[in-house]
């Protein structure tokens, strides 16, 4: 009996078993809880490791989990994108009214100047080429001719000022939003300048007994300046109207030369006509010169070529 029971369990168990199995997985189908990914339960070896491209990545990439991580977390930035062509607005060109407007009323001035005094206007541009010390015609008519320097003289002020602040906006050395308004104060500031220095001129000439020499000093000062003003008109002309950088240049070079050689035979006809004129020293001559006339033009041209 013993033998037969051991028989039937010896055949009867892996069909037990199998369908002990059956049943699990029909209660893992009917449950409610189902998983859509299937489990590979299967054994794995190393060359099944190498087969799957994760595990690849994994041990031989192992920044890629890092720099994803950092790309995750770095925070969104928008990309700017850049205007069109017609978003593009040209910057507002300085109005250049003024120029005109100042030239033609700087001409106006000196043909009133030449058309109410023809003869004094012709005498005064003529002294600045006589190297004679004879102030004899001046005592007969003094009204006539200082009317006639004071409004040379302030056309000088304005063909000067006007040529500086010009040259200073076309090769950009001064930065100034408003060059107009810079004419007007370097009008002014020249006119106050020129006035202190004659005021200066008459004192020393006072105090030191030298007013002979003094008065001749300011005398080529007015007459050389007055016609360098009326020069300066005529290149101012050309020096705004011209279109040519090449041709502008050349003038502003001429303009330059021009009132470095009135500088300097202003300064050859001081020293000739107080020779004549007066008893000094040659040596008083040329300290006087220096001090009040050399060293201020020497300075000037000193901050001008720094400025270049």
């Amino acid at each position: 009996m013993l033998k037969r029971v051991l028989i039937f369990l010896l055949f009867n168990l892996p069909l037990v078993y199998l369908g002990a199995q059956d049943s699990i997985q029909i209660a893992r189908l009917d449950s409610p809880i189902q998983n859509t990914q299937e489990v590979d339960l299967s054994p794995k070896n190393l060359l099944d490791s190498l087969a799957n491209s994760d595990n690849i990545r994994l041990y031989f990439f192992r920044n890629e989990a890092v720099i994803n991580v950092i790309e995750s977390e770095k925070p969104f930035e928008s990309s700017r994108d850049l205007p069109l062509l017609k978003a593009i607005q040209l910057r507002k060109q300085p109005r250049e009214a003024w120029k005109f407007w100042i030239l033609l009323l700087n001409l106006l001035f000196l043909a009133l100047i030449r058309l109410i005094h023809i003869k004094r206007f012709d005498e005064i541009i003529q002294s600045a080429f006589n190297l004679q010390a004879d102030f004899s015609q001046y005592t007969d008519k003094v009204g006539t001719y200082v009317a006639s320097h004071t409004g040379l003289f302030v056309n000088f002020i304005i063909a000067v000022s006007f040529f500086i602040s010009n040259l200073l906006s076309i090769n950009h050395q001064l930065e100034q939003s408003n060059y107009y308004g810079f004419f007007i104060q370097l009008s002014i500031g020249l006119f106050l300048l020129y006035l202190g220095k004659i005021t200066l001129n008459l004192f020393i000439g006072y105090l030191f007994k030298v007013k002979q020499m003094s008065s001749v000093i300011i005398f080529n000062a007015l007459v050389l300046n007055n016609v360098l003003g009326v020069v300066l008109v005529f290149l101012n002309l050309f020096f705004v109207f011209v279109n040519e950088p090449v041709i502008v240049n050349i003038i502003a070079s001429i303009s330059i030369i021009t009132i470095l050689i009135s500088v300097i035979y202003r300064q050859v006809k001081n020293i000739l006509m107080i020779s004549q004129y007066t008893k000094l020293q040659f040596i008083y001559i040329f300290l006087y010169l220096c001090c009040l006339e050399i060293l201020p033009w020497l300075v000037l041209f000193k901050v001008f070529l720094n400025s270049w």
